[in-house]
């Protein structure tokens, strides 16, 4: 079984300067308006070049992958919505280790099937939003964009975005890299641990890209990176970067998502229609899920290999009486009992969950009508994440 850790060496394949620039010069949503880039660059220049993950070990997840629908596995992916970087990050990873590890089994004895444990974990620093700014106790201040662009803390001076931000988000990355590696060395490596994050922060990612002449660029920061939803256009520099990858690579499909568009997507990004290349993660809404059936349709008549699993947590958030997004759980089991139904009811297997979740003992998702209003148990930096029970109680609405 291959290593999960980066090698200790440079990748002395790191991008060309030209293809740095061909993918700087497109068009690329989301991103911070960075008050000095010159210092970005610096600060860039300045990490430390060791790859986080190894080609080798994105190479067996893709073999992994690629052998799914064969034996009827599954995959479960979750994690934080936004890692949190200004704690002790060793145990948080060791905590959701453990967490993804035993609702991995949890999964695994309720279906009888192998199940493919995804993280989102060691890199989920950055995160889209629907404004520039919000309002936070009656003041416009810049939005949130994660730990890795600025603070969650509601003054103007920590929403600015900093590059030194960026050097602590990679040094969280490698500490989390290393709880991973020990678990790795304490299971032998027969169950790993993979890493996923959405690949937002393009300066960041572009760091880390690896030239290859071979089967595509590898993408050292994560084992399965994600394109999210506002940024997956066709012509943008997000897609680009993902159809050079060797890494296996997901893009989340809204009900805003044309059926031409998706099946153009997946020309675009698994164009030799290789099994374990493509996942989409249908994000719907529990009032949406009818838009899935034209889009699963469109998809395979250009490409037959690319797996679908489900997000039914961002297509659900409200807002709450007291004043905290928040998420209904009945919805989410919704979306994803619907989501089972018309995959199969379009000849094609149902792959598996992506989940927003924690271990942590917190009431941020709303079950039976209660809402969160305790401020002390709602502690997710951005968006509302499943506890425990309420993640076992969407498992349990697992049932292809």
């Amino acid at each position: 079984m291959t290593g999960h850790t980066a090698p200790t060496g440079v990748d002395s394949n790191a991008l060309a300067e030209e293809d740095r620039d061909r993918f700087s010069g497109l068009p690329a949503r989301q991103q911070p308006d960075w008050p000095d880039r010159e210092v970005l660059r610096k600060t860039l220049d300045a990490l430390p070049p060791q790859d986080l993950v190894s080609r080798a070990s994105v190479a067996e997840l893709r073999r992994e992958l690629a052998n799914l629908d064969a034996g009827g596995g599954l995959i479960l992916q979750l994690g934080d919505c936004v890692e949190n970087i200004e704690t002790d990050v060793n145990a948080s990873t060791r905590n959701m280790i453990a967490f993804l590890t035993h609702f991995r089994s949890h999964l695994r004895t309720r279906t009888g099937r192998h199940v493919v444990g995804v993280g989102r974990l060691a890199g989920q620093y950055a995160k889209p939003r629907s404004a520039d700014h919000e309002i936070v106790n009656g003041v416009s201040l810049p939005s949130f964009r994660g730990p890795i662009v600025n603070s969650h803390q509601p003054t103007p001076q920590a929403r600015r975005p900093s590059p030194d931000r960026v050097a602590l988000a990679h040094a969280a990355a490698q500490t989390s890299y290393a709880a991973i590696a020990d678990y790795h060395r304490a299971t032998a490596n027969l169950d790993p641990i993979w890493t996923s994050h959405e690949m937002l922060l393009l300066d960041y990612e572009l760091r880390y890209l690896r030239r290859s002449e071979g089967d595509g660029h590898h993408l050292a920061t994560a084992h399965w990176p994600w394109i999210g939803a506002r940024t997956r256009q066709l012509d943008g520099a997000h897609i680009a970067v993902a159809a050079t990858l060797s890494n296996p690579v997901s893009v989340k499909i809204g009900p805003d998502t044309a059926p031409e568009e998706a099946a153009e997507l997946a020309a675009v990004l698994n164009p030799r229609d290789e099994p374990g290349k493509l996942t989409f993660i249908a994000r719907l809404g529990h009032r949406n899920t009818d838009r899935l059936g034209p889009i699963v349709r469109s998809v395979h008549r250009r490409v037959e290999h690319v797996h679908w699993i489900s997000d039914p947590m961002h297509g659900n958030t409200v807002q709450g009486v007291h004043g905290f997004k928040t998420r209904h759980v009945e919805h989410i089991i919704t979306e994803l009992t619907q989501f089972q139904e018309i995959v199969v009811a379009h000849g094609r297997r149902p792959a598996g969950l992506h989940l927003e979740a924690t271990p942590e003992d917190v009431h941020e998702c709303t079950e039976n009508s209660h809402e969160p209003q305790d401020p002390a148990r709602y502690r997710t930096l951005l968006d509302p994440r499943l506890n425990p029970e309420q993640t076992a109680r969407v498992l349990s609405h697992w049932s292809v």
